[in-house]
């Protein structure tokens, strides 16, 4: 991750929804808070073996900024945090979503013995991020409530022919169950279900 010290002006592209309506698919993450004074640019680039995101965040506002992306990846018999990672899930109308975002509980009967966990970025007025993340195709399902939402295993159609990503970002005032805690590598960590986001979302790019 690159971080840059200067205030950025440029058009912002956003993309919002609401949970009811699904638009990011049924077990994707939500946007139902207003965008924050901000910079989004992402391009999305499909290989034979991967879809490569390059995004660049710009916090135009004159308040912190909190980035959710550092999603937690399964290292042994632990969690990573890592930038370069990204959530995969069934997008709205059949295609499919990497993200960097909170989630919240899965609207199923399934219960989970604890929240999990995501990272967070502080962002600074006038600090631009540059972040890089990859998904190796074919695309795997990734959640951070896992692989059984209460309604047997959950995986991505090989068929699925575009994928889009989305970034969310949380602006003050921020709710005490958004306070950070730190991990033993030094990554602050927030629990999903924890706040309204608002999400930033690239353009779709054709898979295959």
């Amino acid at each position: 991750m690159t971080r840059v010290g200067l205030l950025v002006v440029a058009l912002m592209t956003s993309l919002g929804g609401c949970a009811e309506d699904s638009p990011y698919g049924e077990f994707g993450p939500s946007s139902s808070a207003s965008a924050p004074d901000a910079t989004f640019k992402a391009d999305v680039k499909v290989s034979d073996t991967e879809v490569q995101v390059n995004y660049r965040f710009a916090n135009d506002a004159d308040e912190p900024l909190l980035l959710i992306n550092w999603p937690g990846v399964p290292a042994g018999a632990g969690v990573r945090y890592r930038d370069d990672a990204a959530y995969v899930t069934e997008d709205a109308d059949g295609k499919a979503l990497l993200s960097q975002a909170l989630f919240g509980f899965p609207d199923t009967d399934q219960t989970w013995a604890s929240i999990p966990d995501v990272g967070v970025t502080e962002v600074a007025p006038g600090e631009v991020v540059e972040v890089e993340v990859r998904s190796t195709l074919p695309l795997t399902w990734f959640h951070p409530f896992g692989t059984d939402l209460g309604t047997g295993p959950m995986s991505i159609p090989r068929d699925v022919d575009e994928v889009r990503f989305c970034l969310g970002v949380i602006a003050p005032p921020f709710p005490e169950s958004m306070t950070p805690q730190t991990e033993e590598d030094g990554t602050r960590t927030v629990g999903h279900a924890s706040a309204a986001q608002h999400l930033f979302c690239s353009d779709s790019a054709a898979v295959g």
